[in-house]
């Protein structure tokens, strides 16, 4: 989900090492491992996130529709505003995300889909960047976002996240902020996440 990670803003369009378009690794510490390949819909590359979290989808679920608090989890969340409950299981919110100098700061309006299956042990997640939505003079909008989440329940205490984002950030970005930003972020958001999911289930 693009409120999720901000360094997807930033991963730099790298060619594939193969023909096939396949994931290329990233990074793997404390459990998250990070993959990236070359977009199909943006110049920038897609980003996938294998992580085993505690606790239930149900649980992620909430964490989730409280978007309200992501700023408390989600790296470089300035705040995030709750735009229309749509219903108990899609929410429209609004988001500003901070970008060191000097670059533009960031924001972007999505719809949030959650759809959990009868048996309450998979949870499939997506988030839809919005257009033609109110724009703020000081920020650069983002330009295209989508984010699928798929959650699977492991046992009745470890779910196993696969999450991919698929990201046009809009504006420019320098080097330097690309490099700062690409693996840092996705590891402090997961990792902030996993220790959220681990204080619940205390």
């Amino acid at each position: 989900m693009k409120s999720l990670c901000i360094c997807l803003l930033f991963l730099p369009y790298i060619k594939a090492n193969t023909d096939n378009n396949s994931w290329t690794l990233r990074k793997d510490k404390d459990g998250i491992t990070i993959f990236s390949r070359r977009s199909e819909t943006s110049k920038y590359n897609d980003l996938r996130i294998e992580v085993d979290l505690p606790g239930t989808p149900a649980e992620l679920e909430s964490v989730l529709l409280d978007v309200q608090h992501y700023p408390g989890w989600a790296y470089a969340f300035n705040s995030t505003v709750m735009i229309k409950k749509v219903s108990s299981s899609e929410v429209i919110y609004y988001s500003k995300v901070d970008v060191p100098w000097p670059g533009t700061n960031r924001d972007f309006y999505a719809d949030l889909k959650l759809n959990m299956d009868p048996t309450g042990r998979t949870l499939t997640v997506e988030s839809d960047g919005m257009k033609n939505q109110p724009e703020n003079k000081d920020l650069v909008r983002i330009a295209m976002s989508h984010v699928v989440w798929t959650v699977t329940a492991e046992s009745d205490n470890v779910m196993h996240l696969h999450y991919i984002l698929q990201m046009d950030p809009g504006g420019s970005v320098p080097a330097w902020i690309l490099n700062a930003f690409c693996l840092k972020a996705p590891m402090e958001t997961f990792t902030n996440l996993k220790r959220r999911m681990t204080e619940m289930n205390k």
